[in-house]
């Protein structure tokens, strides 16, 4: 699972892992059409072939054994992953969260994240992968590596066809998993990791490592060089997401929704995979703070399987509150395995409290 791409743009890679009955370029097509349709790879420009290489191999020009370090001295990458490792087939797999309409849909001034009480333009999100998913340091906004990047995400939405809207463009994000009315069980997720996953993320969860390519041909699921506590993929509302649509790698056709992993086997394996170490930094403590521009508190919006702050909301007296004084209303053991109606509950009941929907 979570295994990095291996295609490029134009057609399937040669990574020697590769199935030959995988899908390329003409079948994601057929997912994408009518709004979407992969560029033509000779129209990429030099900047946007270097940032598709960046995306491809992130840590191998950016991590710990690369020369680049941000101000602090940290390097840019602070586990082993790349960009691919969720945004599979270098972003433009259907259903992997492709990275196509990124430039579109980010575009300045960018889209308010209550998470950050700040408007995500491409660069912000951008280096929101760097420091979450990939636990490391923001890129300069002004770096050359930053701009390629761009570059990259703006020739791949050039596929967006005339007439269309990124908006309609299908196959975005990942499928969606509906929530279990209980906890996600992390005892029968590790049964499930044992026949679905451990082929090629070992019994450790370390991935298959690649030296010579300085990138994982499968990649961590926990440990000091996987995801961020404080990443999308650190919530399971997220990770069931992406093992329902893209896993088992080594079994899954992407065109047939019936080879993927079923969504409770998917919440449950996620469980599993949370269960265990992640990189943590304190700096995102304050996510969900502040208000939003339409004067809601943006605490009332937060994920309720976002477990590294668990406090929020707390309870006064039963209601939900943003008051340090109160005590957390759930655990954060159900904030990580949920049952998560309860927690969406409070926090709709503290939003109409207060006039909003």
């Amino acid at each position: 699972m979570l295994a990095a791409g291996i295609f490029s743009v134009a057609q399937v890679g040669d990574d020697p892992v590769a199935h030959a009955s995988e899908p390329g370029p003409s079948e994601f097509n057929s997912i994408f059409a009518p709004a979407y349709q992969l560029p033509d790879p000779a129209g990429m420009s030099a900047a946007a072939a270097s940032g598709k290489e960046l995306v491809h191999s992130t840590y191998k020009y950016l991590g710990a054994e690369s020369a680049p370090r941000a101000t602090n001295g940290l390097p840019y990458v602070g586990n082993k992953l790349a960009c691919t490792s969720c945004h599979m087939a270098d972003g433009t797999q259907p259903n992997a969260s492709p990275l196509i309409v990124v430039a579109k849909k980010y575009a300045a001034p960018g889209i308010f994240s209550a998470r950050e009480n700040a408007l995500r333009d491409v660069p912000v999100r951008v280096n929101g992968c760097f420091e979450r998913s990939l636990a490391g340091e923001p890129l300069p906004v002004d770096s050359q590596w930053m701009k390629d990047i761009e570059a990259y995400l703006g020739f791949l939405a050039t596929g967006i066809q005339p007439g269309y809207t990124h908006t309609q463009v299908p196959g975005q994000g990942f499928p969606a998993v509906a929530k279990l009315t209980r906890a996600a069980d992390a005892v029968r997720g590790a049964e499930i990791y044992e026949d679905n996953c451990k082929s090629c993320h070992q019994e450790d969860g370390s991935g298959v490592w690649l030296a010579d390519e300085k990138r994982y041909r499968y990649p961590a699921l926990w440990g000091n060089n996987s995801f961020g506590l404080m990443s999308g993929m650190g919530r399971l509302s997220t990770t069931a997401t992406m093992i329902h649509g893209t896993m088992p790698r080594d079994k899954v056709d992407v065109m047939d929704v019936s080879t993927r992993l079923s969504q409770t086997d998917a919440v449950d394996v996620s469980a599993f995979l949370l269960s265990k170490s992640h990189p943590y930094n304190n700096r995102f403590v304050s996510d969900w703070t502040g208000v939003g521009p339409s004067g809601m508190p943006n605490w009332l919006t937060r994920d309720s399987s976002a477990s590294y702050d668990f406090t929020m909301p707390r309870s006064d007296a039963g209601v939900a509150t943003d008051n340090p004084a109160m005590p957390p209303m759930f655990t954060r053991e159900q904030h990580i395995y949920g049952p998560f109606q309860p927690i969406d509950a409070a926090l709709k009941a503290a939003r109409n409290a207060r006039g909003y929907p």
